[in-house]
């Protein structure tokens, strides 16, 4: 180790006589010569703290594979703003304990708001006026707001339960963006802390691929990024080798805005089909664009909460989750397989354009939040195999007697739902179904359904198929118009009902 540090110390004494060089730092050079893996783990961060400290660049041309070796009481790498790793693939060997390779974490700090009473703070989430608690009258911040009141008391089957948070931006007292749910004249008693992002640079990490090796016994996670107001993760390949280890995720983003993640590529993850383990996991951000993301993992690649405004582009996946809280989901050009999309307190609209389903669950309520709230569910163009294990459109839990502590989630609420254009190729004599309810008692009637619309909904030879509303006979807690218009003309026909 002694050596080992002794040049590291050694190569690097030149970039301190280089500090106030603009040329970039050549990291070929310095690890040309690592003695071990190790060594090169120990010299490729110092690297790094070096670059961050003099405000340079690193240079990674010239570096076709990285082998690495995760040391003893190993930290992270710090990261710079812009992060381009000119495509290499790092090998990373892990005996020693579990680590996060990569990480920018900017700090956030509670906002002195002991002046202002809590109807002023709800009132300022509310209709984002800021302007009278001291400290965020002026300059860019990213405020994180949490509700000290349990939105959920106690996730049924588990011995903890979940907060909701926002994730705002404030420019000179003001912001555009609103919470999901309004804090005014509620239970909500809500917390503020943040950060001035007046001189924030846009983080960007891109083009590097990372090979677990199958001999380690502990997790290297790629990469951890939170507080910031704008990032792009571009060009990012990991593969796992099929381990007995669990409890994975590769990339995590907490508290961040306006992320990007563009031709992602994860193969593989730390998890089983019965033991969680996530490709990403992700918390309390708002406006996350996932472009091209290809993700299979034995699990499901996404665990989140707190999610607000969250897009796919031309994706190819597994799952998305959004375990409780949020807002607004699209998918466009997407394919996803083989499992289901799992919401629970998600609000606003579920939107699926132009998007293929293989033996897949388009949404499933979770019940273990007992939280139902209304939402709408929407579909444009779409095309939907069925298998005898999956053919349900709408998994939709439970509505049973368990009322949630919370008075804003004591209705159980079924979606809208609007499918206009729907290819259904289906085994023969199977038929597909809008709703299916999971438990044995269906005691309360669904609320908050106002329409159902089926629109050119056909087979794949063009012919009309007939949905089974559900299989169970459950009361609507007003009347529900239901519209079915033929796939080959404009007829429509229309009905009020009463029951699924």
């Amino acid at each position: 180790m002694r050596r080992t540090l002794l040049f590291a110390a050694a190569l690097l004494m030149a970039f301190a006589t280089q500090a106030q060089d603009t040329v970039p730092l050549s990291l070929a050079r310095l690890l040309a010569d690592a003695p071990s893996d190790t060594s090169r783990y120990h010299i490729f961060r110092q690297a790094h703290l070096q670059a961050l400290t003099n405000g340079q660049t690193l240079d990674y041309s010239g570096i076709d594979t990285l082998h690495i070796a995760i040391p003893a009481g190993a930290k992270p790498i710090p990261l710079a703003p812009r992060n381009d790793f000119a495509n290499i693939v790092i090998v990373v060997k892990n005996t020693v304990a579990n680590l996060v390779l990569f990480s920018r974490t900017p700090a956030v700090q509670p906002v002195p708001t002991s002046t202002a009473p809590d109807s002023l703070i709800s009132a300022a989430i509310d209709y984002g006026d800021y302007s009278r608690i001291p400290g965020l009258d002026s300059g860019r911040w990213l405020l994180q707001v949490v509700d000290s009141t349990p939105w959920v008391t106690q996730r049924i089957g588990h011995s903890y339960g979940h907060y909701r948070e926002e994730l705002l931006r404030l420019d000179n007292g003001h912001s555009t963006d609103r919470p999901t749910k309004p804090y005014v004249g509620t239970v909500s008693k809500p917390r503020l802390k943040g950060r001035r992002t007046d001189s924030d640079t846009a983080f960007l990490f891109a083009n590097i691929t990372l090979l677990r090796d199958s001999l380690s016994t502990f997790k290297t996670l790629l990469l951890n990024i939170e507080n910031l107001s704008s990032a792009t993760l571009r060009n990012i390949t990991v593969v796992t080798p099929p381990s007995t280890l669990t409890d994975d995720f590769i990339i995590r983003i907490y508290h961040c805005a306006d992320v990007t993640l563009d031709n992602v590529k994860l193969i593989g993850s730390y998890s089983r089909t019965n033991h969680s383990g996530y490709g990403l996991l992700m918390d309390n951000c708002r406006n996350t664009r996932i472009r091209r993301l290809t993700a299979r993992t034995p699990w499901g690649v996404f665990g989140t909460n707190n999610m607000h405004n969250t897009l796919f582009e031309y994706c190819d996946f597994d799952r998305f989750d959004i375990h409780c809280y949020g807002r607004d989901v699209t998918y466009r050009h997407c394919r996803q397989s083989n499992s289901y999309n799992q919401y629970s307190s998600v609000y606003g609209t579920i939107l699926h354009d132009s998007c293929t389903f293989d033996n897949f669950t388009p949404l499933l309520i979770e019940t273990s939040y007992n939280s139902y709230p209304h939402f709408t569910l929407r579909m444009h163009d779409c095309h939907w195999r069925l298998t005898r294990q999956r053919h349900t459109m709408i998994e939709a839990g439970r509505l049973d007697t368990l009322i949630s502590s919370r008075p804003e989630l004591h209705d159980k609420c079924l979606p809208d739902i609007d499918i206009d254009g729907l290819t259904i190729d289906a085994p023969f004599l199977l038929r597909p179904q809008l709703v299916h309810y999971r438990g044995k008692n269906i005691s309360h009637p669904a609320l908050g359904i106002k329409y159902i619309n089926l629109r050119r909904v056909s087979t794949v030879k063009g012919n009309r198929i007939r949905f089974r509303l559900s299989d169970r006979r459950v009361m609507l807690s007003n009347p529900v118009r239901l519209l079915i218009a033929s796939p080959k003309s404009t007829n429509a026909s229309t009905s009020v009902i009463k029951y699924l």
